[in-house]
């Protein structure tokens, strides 16, 4: 059975990369949005979109009055000192006040809390989300360990959850997601890692949200990744959609080893050794149950290039 729409909804953090385009799925849709967010108005953000500029959860009740339905989009990556505790601060904290509302939600957690595979046989949802052998440090284990924590919040109280992989397209105001992408992009000559991850793009992202709202099952993850694809071919990708040139020069699997014995070089050999993964997701579940339908990554990755090009507040 399908849940109808409500007449208005609640968006934590609607003025991030992922929240604005939910904002924009659920005005197309004729819901009325209320932005609880400390950061500006979105510029994708839809006319009367009502923004209480407040952080969490400082402005939820002022901001959920009239609201039916939240979907709790903020969030927060820090691998900044005392990152940890921000992440538990915003992620498990922030939830949790969230669910103190009383009103349904809608959560956004992340494909780091599900398995992954090859090409072959890509991870589920129901999968474990870490390989023994390259087991999580740092930043991405207190991330993970946080969504998750979170994610159990909000199944124990009834609610969706939605595991967006890496996310793609316009509108990544800080570019904190696709500034690594875009600034690699711009190599003439690129060492490329040679793994690859789920990539989807932001606008498919926010349908998938609202259509986890009329058709989920509660407590249930939902995988939204929409190609499985090497990080040198979607950096490829779009310096040809810039019209650049740009030759890949494969780095050998063993090269974040390498990194780790240079002193001041443990965090991007971290990075590195994550990018050294083939970290592959299936989204049959949302293509299925949801009937989330996403286009083409490369349409993202253009409106990405057209975005940044256009903007000056990109990094």
């Amino acid at each position: 059975m399908e849940r109808p729409l409500p007449p208005r909804a609640l968006v934590t953090g609607g003025a991030g990369f992922v929240g604005h385009a939910v904002v924009r799925s659920l005005v197309a849709r004729g819901v009325a949005v209320t932005v609880v967010d400390p950061a500006p108005p979105h510029p994708r953000w839809p006319a009367d979109v009502h923004h209480v500029r407040r952080p969490l959860p400082d402005g939820l009740a002022e901001a959920v009055a009239g609201c039916d339905v939240v979907f709790h989009v903020a969030g927060v990556w820090d691998g900044r000192p005392g990152g940890e505790a921000r992440m538990q601060r915003l992620n498990v904290e922030g939830t949790r006040s969230v669910l103190a509302l009383g009103r349904p939600v809608v959560y956004t957690s992340s494909s780091i809390t599900c398995g992954f595979g090859d090409e072959a046989r890509p991870g589920t949802e129901d999968e474990p989300a870490e390989d023994p052998a390259h087991p999580m440090r740092g930043t991405p284990r207190a991330y993970h360990d946080t969504k998750l924590e979170a994610e159990r919040l909000v199944g124990a109280a009834g609610g969706l959850l939605v595991n967006p992989d890496y996310v793609v397209g316009p509108g990544d105001l800080t570019g904190v997601v696709t500034g690594p992408l875009l600034r690699a992009s711009r190599m003439p000559i690129l060492p490329a890692p040679p793994g690859g991850k789920c990539f989807v793009g932001v606008d498919d992202v926010g349908e998938g949200h609202v259509l986890a709202w009329q058709r989920g099952q509660p407590a249930r993850r939902y995988l939204l990744g929409a190609e499985n694809r090497r990080y040198a071919n979607v950096i490829a990708s779009l310096a040809h959609a810039a019209r650049r040139p740009c030759f890949v020069v494969p780095l050998p699997e063993d090269a974040h080893a390498a990194l780790r014995r240079i002193p001041g070089l443990a965090p991007l050999a971290g990075a590195l050794e994550q990018m050294s993964l083939v970290r592959y997701r299936s989204s049959a579940r949302a293509r299925s149950e949801l009937g989330w339908n996403p286009g083409p990554v490369n349409a993202a990755l253009r409106a990405m290039v057209v975005d940044n090009e256009s903007e000056s507040h990109y990094q």
